[in-house]
């Protein structure tokens, strides 16, 4: 059973090469640039640099069905409708710097 989109309601979410996306977004090139043809605008992008790594088809399902992931430096990765990313990161608390 396809996974609803979570921020319109009306389409579902398909894995493509480069991300996951709501079959209601539909990007189109114009020039230069791309708009969005669809109703809705709901992506996530595989690569994520500020992730520290790329996120898995299946990282983006768990986040869509509000669980949080964890990399292994310890930072969370979450659903956030209202980011462009659609993403929120929370960093794990950095150790302090040793005195030497």
């Amino acid at each position: 059973m396809a996974t609803l989109c979570p921020k319109c309601k009306k389409g579902t979410l398909k894995k493509g090469e480069k991300m996951v996306y709501c079959t209601e977004y539909k990007p189109k090139k114009n020039g230069n640039e791309f708009v969005n043809d669809g109703t809705c605008d709901f992506h996530i992008a595989f690569k994520n640099s500020a992730w520290g790594k790329s996120i898995t088809p299946q990282e983006i399902k768990q986040i869509v069905e509000g669980t949080k992931v964890t990399n292994q430096k310890g930072d969370t990765l979450e659903l956030d409708l209202d980011s462009k990313f659609f993403t929120k990161i929370t960093y794990a608390p950095k150790q302090e710097d040793e005195d030497l």
